[in-house]
């Protein structure tokens, strides 16, 4: 046995590193693993490693990660829609265990009626050992994981109460008024002190102590251990309490940080794998193998475990009429027995009440239930996960977000905001620039620029978000970035405020003016003396006539993304006419993500202004869609709003948003729905060709009424295509387009072939080659909106498969355009 704790640690991370690893390839549950591993390794298997305090210490701080994590991660929003289904699940996934293991108790396995009725409180409760599976699918938020999250607390907590009115009735302690009396204010000062007290102290921790050097994330830690220990007192286990610390936390760690980054690699990679380990140390193969009253309980108990859990999730499937694997995935959460199991198994024994067949079963239990909950929320959660990528509404637009990085003070905190306002889910990217004037261009200045990017990359390597960084050379600052929009088709542009209290330097000078002249890209004014994540609300005030805005879609979009993203609620200021309002609600009700908002009319803009000013709070972040200059619905009163509430609230957070430059074409074109209904597609032939140069040739040939010149002009154009940027929308199809003086209309060339072509950077041999054709003066956002229809319409199954089936090329066109 190991006895020197470096090398017992050493051992240990081998492990913790070893197992998901070789889980990986075995295509199992890393849990499983490691619940074995700790069997193999422990006290009752090789004897290799002891369950000392050392162990003992990690297994219990990962056990409180767990439960940690499940609240932090939960999605509130979705928590608070489902919280009368958690609280239904809860109820059933207690009741059926406790009143059915109560009787089996009794009447199978001839306890007495104390013993039975903790007994079966062993099977009502369960530990979320499975839910790191579910996170790592990405269905922490789904309504099946949050309902089974949710329910954790309700039947943990009767479980436990359970037990403690067992073991004080066993210990000899009255039941009466004052034990339930002290329970119900045990309880009740828990719950003040993490929904109250502890977010007010975190708040103002955030705000004055930098993320940097780790000590936020050591304020989380301790906090996580220190209210756990608390729930002694409130007569709960220390997981509840560490679960509503994670709750408490929710809102204050946004999920695209730095801080939850930190959390979540120590908790996954340290604690939590120790805590399983830990838990396979208790595994007796020997014991199991003895007396034939301790197999009768020990299979009484699983099967029991089991049975009930599952009927407990399947009724309550069926209730919410959730999908089979749905229903699945909440008795894979609910049937892991670990923590409340062994808490009530170890009382019971130190009470008498158990023997040893009991603890045996126990601990067979565990053993059987840990792998079982893995493996089913595994296998059930990749169904869900991809029937929910098949069923998603795939993004129509791209987000390309573009930081101007020039103030030192300001970058940390507009870097935050970029990250928080970057969706994943949409294509596009992240890029961050720093300006350096050609008249003061010298060496120190451009290394001053890259040590800000630097830190940039940091802040966005801290949450892993890809960031591209740029020092561009421009006349002057506003030139530079304007240049760099264009170049970069950016759709969005950060600036930073200044250092002023006012802003009114900034909002008026000379950079932001010519910006708002000239860049297309919508802009952003960014004020943060805050740190964001203490932002408890979001105050949206769209000036009149907010209904036109041409980015009223994105603003409202942009919103609510930032508000679950902060877990912030948001209040919407409008001051349009009640037919506008009507429209603007149905909007808002469409946007996504859902969260909770509310609308606040005032009859005109100096109502509005006066209600915002009264409504507006410390740890408030304000949005104000201004206007252009040169916009109709422009005027003085609406752009001095910023610079008065910069001055007026010194510490309040602002972000003021002009909409991006478009022409009245583009206006028009926003109401386009499918772009392929103006694309003219041509069957351009077939046949076996040996080079994609000669599949062209025949694709070009085969156009009908083409003069010979403008066959070979667009063979030419579409050889460079094909050699440069050749797409690969699905298995065997190939995707080329360009601008062409050839065409007048938007054309697509299709061609099928029997061949098996090698197109550059495609991973499997081509048949089938579409073409693209837009006149040289189509406008670029047309062209690449059609492109993205092409693609998404090959995401579709059915049509890839109808692609590759098809025979000639009218059949390839039918598959694309029914």
């Amino acid at each position: 046995m190991l006895t020197d704790p470096i090398l017992v640690f050493a051992v240990l991370g081998a492990v913790a590193m070893s197992m998901p690893l070789l889980a990986e390839r075995l295509r199992v549950p890393d849990i499983a693993l490691l619940l074995l591993a700790g069997a193999a390794l422990g006290p009752y298997g090789s004897g290799l490693l002891p369950r000392d305090a050392a162990i003992n210490l990690f297994g219990s701080v990962g056990l409180l990660y767990i439960m940690f994590l499940a609240g932090l991660e939960i999605d509130l929003h979705r928590f608070n829609q489902t919280r009368s289904r958690s609280l239904g699940f809860g109820l059933l996934t207690f009741a059926i265990p406790q009143t059915l293991g109560s009787l089996l108790g009794r009447y199978v396995l001839d306890m007495d009626w104390t013993a039975s009725i903790l007994l079966a409180s062993m099977f009502a409760s369960h530990t979320l050992l499975a839910y790191p599976i579910a996170s790592r699918l990405g269905l922490a938020k789904s309504e099946p994981v949050a309902v089974a999250v949710g329910a954790t607390v309700i039947t943990d907590i009767l479980a436990l109460t359970v037990l403690a009115v067992v073991a004080n009735k066993a210990r000899g302690l009255s039941l009466g008024l004052e034990f339930w009396l002290g329970t119900i204010f045990g309880m009740a000062a828990l719950a003040v002190l993490l929904c109250w007290a502890l977010p007010w102290v975190a708040r103002r921790f955030f705000r004055h102590v930098p993320e940097k050097g780790g000590a936020q994330f050591l304020f989380v830690l301790s906090a996580m251990c220190g209210c756990a220990y608390l729930s002694h007192f409130a007569r709960v286990e220390p997981i509840i309490g560490a679960f509503l610390v994670g709750v408490a936390f929710n809102r204050l760690i946004p999920p695209q940080s730095a801080l939850m980054n930190r959390t979540e690699f120590v908790g996954s990679n340290i604690f939590i794998p120790f805590f399983l380990v830990s838990v396979g140390m208790l595994v007796d193969f020997k014991a199991l193998t003895g007396d034939p009253h301790c197999w009768l309980v020990a299979g009484t108990m699983v099967v029991a475990v089991i049975g009930t859990k599952w009927l407990a999730a399947r009724l309550a499937g069926k209730l919410y009429g959730y999908s089979s694997a749905g229903a699945n995935m909440m008795f894979g959460l609910s049937v892991v027995q670990a923590a409340a199991t062994l808490a009530a198994v170890l009382v019971g024994c130190n009470l008498g009440i158990f023997d040893s067949a009991v603890l045996n079963g126990a601990i067979a239990m565990i053993l059987v239930t840990c792998p079982l909950g893995s493996l089913v929320v595994d296998r059930q959660g990749r169904a869900m996960a991809a029937s929910a990528a098949s069923k998603a509404v795939r993004p129509a637009n791209e987000q390309r977000i573009l930081v101007s990085v020039a103030n030192p003070k300001t970058v940390p905190q507009l870097m935050d905001f970029a990250l928080l306002l970057r969706n994943p889910a949409l294509p596009g990217e992240l890029q961050a620039v720093n300006i350096v004037c050609d008249n003061s261009y010298d060496a120190a200045t451009v290394a001053q620029g890259e040590k800000l990017l630097a830190r940039c990359l940091s802040r966005a390597a801290a949450v892993e978000m890809p960031l591209k960084p740029n020092v561009r050379i421009g006349l002057n600052v506003s030139d530079g970035l304007l240049h760099a929009a264009k170049e970069l088709r950016a759709d969005t542009v950060l600036l930073g405020w200044g250092g002023g209290r006012s802003g009114s330097g900034h909002i008026l000078g000379t950079v932001l003016g010519n910006l708002l002249e000239e860049c297309p890209a919508r802009l952003a004014i960014c004020r943060f003396p805050r740190p964001l994540n203490t932002t408890q609300r979001i105050l949206l005030a769209f000036p009149p006539m907010a209904a036109r805005r041409l980015d009223l879609a994105l603003s409202l979009g942009n919103a609510k993304w930032l508000a679950k993203q902060i877990g912030a609620s948001l209040e919407i200021y409008l001051c349009d006419p009640p037919a506008a309002i009507a429209q603007f609600r149905a909007l808002a009700e469409r946007a996504t993500p859902t969260v909770p908002y509310s609308f606040h009319a005032s009859p005109g803009w100096a109502e509005l202004r006066s209600s915002l000013i009264a409504d507006l709070r410390p740890d408030d972040l304000a949005i104000l869609p201004l206007v252009r200059r040169f916009s109709p619905y422009w005027t003085p009163g609406i752009n001095r709003l910023p610079a008065f509430l910069a001055g007026r609230f010194p510490d309040l957070n602002l972000v003021a948003v002009y909409p991006p430059i478009v022409s009245r074409d583009d206006e028009d074109d926003d109401t386009v729905g499918d772009e392929l209904e103006d694309i003219e597609l041509v069957p351009a032939g077939g046949g076996v060709a040996a080079s994609p140069e000669e599949a062209i040739a025949q694709m070009t040939q085969a156009t009908p009424g083409w003069t010979r010149s403008r066959r070979k002009a667009t063979a030419t154009l579409l050889a460079g295509a094909a050699s440069d940027y050749p797409i690969e929308l699905s298995h065997g199809t190939v995707f080329l387009n360009a601008h062409s003086d050839t065409v007048t209309t938007p054309t697509l060339l299709v061609w099928t072939g029997g061949g098996s072509l090698a197109f550059p950077g495609c991973s499997t041999p081509v048949r089938n080659v579409l073409a693209l054709l837009s006149p040289s003066d189509y406008r670029s956002e047309r062209h690449l909106r059609a492109l993205s229809e092409l693609a998404r319409r090959f995401r579709d199954p059915a049509v890839a498969e109808a692609a590759r089936a098809a025979a000639t090329a009218d059949e390839l066109c039918r598959a694309i355009k029914p």
